[in-house]
């Protein structure tokens, strides 16, 4: 039985470093200007398929409902934060209002509300419909219950109008990895009293 044991150990720690080994980063440099760094986790498609207002031979042209990613920055100038951006093409023009505008429903039934920045979109031209751009901080404590707890909802509150956004199941597994692999990058994982 103990020679079991010295088997099985090693294969463990090897399975348990191959998934440390599989993290991919989107961005993680340093600026040579101004020193400010800057970690991106992939990007996460959102949602479901939804039709554009873009029209082929074949209908309109099925694009994702959105995207997120998950970053942190650190620069001399006091800034250290994470940020929690969200693309979303919308039909229509959209006014983006500051404050707490973005509301994400975490599997442990908590909603955290996050600030947002004031955006009037861009148009893209290979959809025609205007993408608005969501870049909310993350607190420190909003950062852990990230890391530990799914996104199952996401709620953008525009100016005249609500959008809900439902994650799947991989979508959430995929979202919470990127979140790890920004917090591996910087040394926050694993956890240490």
């Amino acid at each position: 039985m103990d020679m079991m044991k010295w088997i099985l150990a090693p294969m463990l720690l090897l399975g348990y470093f191959q998934g440390i080994a599989q993290c991919k980063l989107a961005h993680d440099s340093v600026d040579a200007f101004d020193s400010t760094r800057l970690v991106l986790g992939q990007p996460v498609n959102i949602g479901y398929l939804i039709p554009s207002l873009y029209e082929t031979v074949d209908g309109p042209k099925m694009i994702e409902e959105g995207k997120i990613i998950f970053s942190y920055a650190e620069s001399e100038d006091s800034l250290v934060s994470f940020f929690l951006t969200l693309a979303l093409p919308e039909y229509e023009f959209l006014v983006v209002d500051e404050g707490e505008t973005v509301l994400l429903a975490l599997s442990d039934s908590m909603i955290l509300g996050l600030n947002n920045f004031p955006d009037k979109g861009t148009f893209d031209p290979s959809t025609n419909m205007r993408v608005y751009q969501h870049t909310c901080v993350i607190t420190i404590n909003h950062f852990y219950r990230l890391l530990y707890y799914d996104i199952e909802r996401i709620r953008v509150r525009y100016r005249t109008k609500k959008r809900t956004i439902e994650l799947s199941a991989a979508q959430r597994e995929a979202f919470k990895n990127s979140v790890r692999c920004v917090a591996e990058a910087l040394d926050l994982l694993p956890l240490r009293p």
